[in-house]
């Protein structure tokens, strides 16, 4: 068996993506502060999830102009 590496997402399907991660790393968080545990589980899924979120990243193309001064902010 053999798995597609190629996938067709558009932004917003990305976007919908990277907002929930975020959102299972905020609330991952949330219980790790309250419990005041370091549980070796929440740990790992939570570099996980950083992992992921790096990797989606760093494939982003950056728009930046090429005949203009570019000013960020």
């Amino acid at each position: 068996m053999s798995f597609n590496e190629n996938f067709k997402m558009g932004l917003g399907e990305i976007d919908v993506i990277e907002d929930s991660l975020r959102y299972r790393l905020n609330s991952l968080s949330k219980d790790a502060v309250e419990r005041n545990a370091n549980d070796v589980c929440v740990t790992d899924e939570m570099e996980k999830i950083h992992s992921v979120l790096g990797q989606l990243h760093n494939q982003k193309i950056w728009y930046r102009p090429k005949t203009s001064v570019y000013v960020s902010g």
